[in-house]
């Protein structure tokens, strides 16, 4: 395992520095010269820079802030650069940069692991977006509740009873990616059902690929080739490339993935809608209709204040993040939470005597309009 750190700090560019370090890691495995000079280090690695540090480029310049940032990598130790007739030559040195993990451990850093991660995000918001469910391609013998294996499954529990080492793997939507023919059968026997108990780490860790996981590889023993490779190719219709590139980069993220922070928040993919004709987009807004509430009190013109003292009594909230926080988490609820929360707000303050703001209505109203009445 690369060696870690709990207690070394990063420094401010370090996602420049992986950036270069990992325009230089491709190109050995691609090419057969390990060297590559100061002009093709800066055309392979400038795109990615201006995702990464639009204003720094814009203050800097491209060149000279791509030149900086070279020239500290080699100060580091990362790079080295020889000259010849004129022209600078850079390799890498076999030192390699740092990383925190989620946990907080500073390690070594894996070559194309941030590429890889933005990758699965995009992956994962795609499955998302398709509302992608792999139990609807992985059969299950509670299909057939009269055939002989379910019926097999009904005698076992009635003896034994629900046995604790064969948990329901269930998540906070009630999606189950393992044990509906336990459940099922635990409902007609009336059992109480086991569930995984590292609920936290689970819902973590919840995401459409690891669902797919999950479900593969705690059937692998009872599901056919043909079957596994439906599920895979299902999930490469969607992402729009193969299984084996996805395969690749969960690979290359596991250690990232399993490392568990002291608090996790979920990353979310959102866009941003306009509260009124004529608005500027603010509102932001998952791809299964899920909605940052403070931009839709800001929106509506009420102070984020009052989420708490009015509103989180009637609606439960997620915390989260997504590409637009900073150092807040952001609070989440679906839209059809959000629309019977407020008129059940209301109808208590009404009820009570209390002021009642008329922007409340509004904002229920917005909901309506743009997610549908989906509260009743």
């Amino acid at each position: 395992m690369a060696a870690a750190s709990n207690v070394q700090d990063l420094p401010r560019d370090n996602a420049a520095r992986l950036a270069i370090y990992d325009v230089f890691a491709e190109h050995c495995n691609t090419a057969p010269a390990r060297t590559i000079t100061d002009d093709e280090l800066f055309e392979r690695v400038i795109g990615r820079l201006r995702v990464l540090v639009p204003r720094e480029l814009h203050l800097a310049g491209d060149r000279a802030y791509v030149d900086e940032k070279v020239n500290i990598c080699i100060e580091a130790g990362v790079i080295a650069a020889s000259s010849d007739n004129g022209r600078r030559f850079l390799t890498l040195t076999g030192q390699r940069p740092l990383i925190r993990y989620p946990s907080g451990e500073v390690r070594q850093y894996p070559p194309g692991l941030e590429l890889a991660r933005e990758r699965l995000e995009r992956d994962n918001a795609r499955l998302r977006a398709a509302q992608f469910n792999v139990r609807k391609i992985i059969p299950s013998i509670a299909d057939r509740p009269k055939a002989a294996e379910f019926q097999a499954l009904l005698a076992s529990m009635r003896e034994h009873g629900f046995l604790k080492q064969f948990p329901v793997v269930a998540y906070e939507d009630g999606t189950v990616v393992d044990g509906v023919a336990r459940r099922q059968a635990a409902a007609i026997l009336e059992l109480d059902v086991e569930y995984l108990k590292d609920r936290a780490t689970a819902n973590r860790r919840d995401t459409p690929l690891n669902r797919v996981m999950v479900a593969v590889h705690s059937n692998t023993g009872r599901l056919a080739i043909e079957v596994i490779d439906s599920v895979y190719d299902s999930v490469a219709k969607v992402t729009r490339r193969s299984w084996d590139e996805t395969a690749a980069d969960l690979v290359l993220t596991a250690e990232w993935r399993r490392s568990v922070p002291a608090q996790y928040y979920p990353w979310f993919d959102v866009k941003k809608l306009p509260y009124r004709d004529g608005d500027d987009p603010q509102v932001q807004v998952t791809s299964d209709n899920k909605v940052m509430v403070r931009s839709l009190v800001q929106a509506g013109g009420l102070a984020a204040y009052n989420i708490d003292k009015q509103l989180s009594s009637f609606v439960a909230l997620e915390k989260a993040r997504s590409k637009y926080s900073t150092g807040q988490k952001a609070q989440f609820a679906p839209a059809e939470d959000l629309i019977t929360g407020i008129e059940a707000m209301l109808q208590d303050r009404r009820a009570a005597g209390r002021t009642v703001d008329p922007r409340w209505d509004e904002m229920r109203d917005w909901l309506i309009r743009t997610f549908g009445h989906i509260g009743r």
